[in-house]
């Protein structure tokens, strides 16, 4: 202080030499911001956001199925003689609110992660704000000391025209330097509001994930249960047994009439090409996946409703939920729900070859997919019904696969 007393000018010159050091230092382009550790984030904001919306499109997505579902069941509710479309109902149900809590529980650690990512973010940004205002206030403090004395003495004191070019020019440095600490100040307490907002907004909707959750869950267990009931019903009441077993072979036949068309068509428009890569690789195929066969071909009772029926292929308990894959090169002809069969896909191989995919989790491929041997199909867990077709007609699958 004693020296700033003695020689304005030396002060003035420290005063734009700390000015300078400062705005250097809030460069951009010359050093990291504070807090920076260079590291880049496990996640980055642009793939999390871009994850965020994925989850929520799956949500919405499910969230209709779910809602068109529901008005099919209380439609089912006022009919006579409904049972297996009640049964089917339900299972879809049950698969679709499985899924949905498996989405939910996605968005639910992705909005975690979010939370967590913005928190961090804040801090940052806190610590450069608090920075930004010790910087304010120490250059409020010099100004105050000096402010009013120090360019007015620096310019008496200069005794050339150039020095005082110069030091104006180091006095607008300095004004400079204040107006962007200032600026820099205001846009980070906006980005300070900005990350509030947006932690809010995520703990908001991951409360909301977290109830819908519980609720889809009581859902979940309220269909099992209705399901359980049907089932029970099928397999213990006579009446209830003949009606489903009557049922299952009208839906076998409307099966046999889509096949039948789609045969129809394929026959007009190909010309036989000699032979068939099935019949030179019948008992050699894969198979669509590794597991017991519980239900063979041909009378054999339903492993899941346990009437007797006749089996037009065969019934395979997977080792584990896993995928079922394309057994050759073909196309997909169809990929849908269909009653009595659940998610049915059926792959034509042309020349009259066809196989067919159904009680599926879930569908992987959409009418006019090309598939090829390995290709994924669908996913299941329960059981998978698998039949194959030659002119359209059934045939038993057991003589087509790898012994």
């Amino acid at each position: 202080m004693q020296a700033c007393a003695s020689s304005p000018a030396r002060c003035a010159c420290l005063l734009i030499l700390a000015a300078l050091l400062t705005a250097r230092a809030q460069n951009p382009d010359q050093a990291s911001p504070p807090g920076d550790t260079g590291l880049a984030p496990a996640v980055s904001t642009a793939d999390l956001d871009r994850q965020i919306q994925e989850n929520q499109q799956n949500l919405a997505s499910t969230r209709q199925q779910l809602a068109e579902l529901e008005e099919r069941l209380a439609q089912l509710d006022t009919r006579e003689k409904a049972s297996l479309a009640k049964i089917g109902s339900l299972d879809e149900r049950i698969r679709l609110t499985t899924r949905y809590i498996s989405q939910l529980e996605a968005q639910a650690a992705a909005r975690a992660q979010e939370i967590a990512q913005v928190a961090g973010e804040m801090q940052e940004t806190s610590a450069k704000v608090d920075a930004r205002r010790k910087d304010m206030a120490g250059r409020l403090t010099a100004i105050y000391k000096y402010g009013r004395t120090l360019p007015l003495e620096a310019l008496l004191t200069t005794k050339s025209l150039p020095e005082v070019y110069r030091k104006m020019t180091y006095l607008r440095w300095i004004a400079r330097a204040d107006e962007r600490v200032a600026k820099e100040l205001t846009d980070l307490n906006q980005r300070l509001a900005q990350q509030r907002a947006q932690l809010a907004a995520a703990h908001a909707e991951l409360e909301q994930l977290q109830e819908e959750q519980i609720a889809q869950s009581n859902s979940l267990k309220s269909a099992k249960q209705s399901e359980s009931e049907l089932l029970r019903k099928a397999r213990t009441e006579r009446a209830s047994r003949k009606e489903l077993a009557k049922q299952l072979d009208e839906s076998a036949r409307r099966l046999q009439s889509v096949i039948a068309d789609l045969e129809r068509r394929r026959s007009a428009a190909e010309t036989p090409t000699g032979k068939h890569y099935f019949e030179v690789n019948k008992g050699r195929l894969p198979w669509p996946i590794r597991g017991t066969v519980i239900s063979g071909f041909g009378s054999q009772v339903h492993p899941r409703y346990k009437t007797r029926t006749t089996n037009l292929g065969i019934d395979i308990k997977p080792r584990a939920p896993g995928p079922v894959t394309a057994v050759a090169a073909g196309k997909v002809v169809y990929a849908d729900q269909f009653m009595g069969y659940g998610n049915l896909v059926i792959v034509d191989y042309s020349d009259g070859y066809y196989t067919l995919y159904a009680n599926l989790d879930e569908m992987t491929v959409g009418v006019g997919t090309e598939v090829l041997p390995a290709t994924t199909v669908g996913k299941v867990s329960d059981y998978l019904h698998f039949e194959v077709r030659r002119d359209g007609k059934p045939v038993s699958p057991g003589d087509w696969l790898s012994h």
